[in-house]
């Protein structure tokens, strides 16, 4: 029975001793991880950014390259403009060899045109270049054609126009530029002594030597003594005769003979030089 009472004694000692348990800290406790919010960055290391940015720099890398590339496109074509001019212009500056002489053969332009004007008598004509000179007859053909539709030249009357007609068709008049021997020979029995052009029958002969060099007096102005060259041949075949220069610093009449001098006047192509 003692025994039993020191037992109890015992117990008694222990509950009054013993903390209290909470039932909730009892259990075992997990930490909370909040997924919304991205931990910071290591220090040292970069950030990956969020797809939208990314695509979005993408997208800038890309149009800066293409952006590039386009200027370099543009460089390189004109790097390849510009070499091109100058293989042209090498080419324009290449004096042309004119032969004393031809076989009497000849390339017909295949170039044709239509006159400019609607009244008038037509006159349709041919280009002829003779073979072994450096010349291009469409090109020939195209620059006759252009002087001869022209306001200034003998369209402006009203009594005539003129149609390039090409290789084979019917022509009423044929344009030859001839090397100086053949232009005699195509010129006779007027003279030409291998140095002036002239108009033979329904032949509009143009010596190439004038065609190429022109003469001193036009000085480097080659492009409109050709023009004076078409015009006042061509005008021969219209029944028109040579004049003199009408005074000193007058304009040159287009049938006055400029390749011989200008006698006091001043040159021009044209038989009615004034547009208007």
């Amino acid at each position: 029975m003692a025994l039993s009472l020191v037992g109890l004694a015992l117990v008694g000692l222990l509950l009054r001793f013993s903390p209290a348990v909470d039932p909730v800290d009892d259990q075992l406790s997990v930490p909370v991880v909040d997924l919304g919010t991205p931990a910071p960055a290591p220090e040292g290391m970069i950030p990956t950014p969020p797809a939208q940015e990314l695509a979005a720099d993408l997208a800038s890398k890309a149009a800066a390259a293409e952006k590039a590339a386009a200027v370099a496109r543009q460089k390189a074509d004109a790097k390849a403009n510009a070499k091109a001019k100058a293989r042209v212009k090498a080419e324009a500056d290449k004096p042309v060899r004119v032969p004393a002489t031809g076989p009497g053969t000849y390339d017909t332009a295949e170039t044709r045109g239509r006159p400019a004007s609607s009244k008038g008598t037509l006159k349709r004509f041919d280009v002829r270049v003779e073979h072994g000179l450096d010349l291009n007859p469409e090109e020939a053909a195209e620059f006759i054609q252009d002087v001869l539709n022209d306001k200034r030249s003998w369209r402006r009357s009203g009594n005539w126009r003129f149609e390039l007609v090409s290789a084979g068709h019917r022509a009423d008049l044929h344009a030859y530029i001839a090397t100086p021997a053949t232009t005699d020979r195509l010129c006779a029995p007027l003279r030409t002594r291998g140095e002036v052009s002239c108009q033979n029958g329904n032949r509009v002969v143009l010596n190439a030597k004038r065609w190429v060099r022109g003469v001193s007096h036009y000085g480097d102005d080659v492009t409109n003594y050709r023009r004076y060259l078409i015009n006042h041949e061509f005008g021969h075949t219209l029944g028109y005769q040579h004049v003199s220069c009408p005074g000193s610093g007058r304009v040159a009449p287009v049938m006055m003979q400029q390749t011989k001098g200008l006698g006091g006047c001043r040159k021009n192509a044209w038989p009615y030089p004034s547009r208007d």
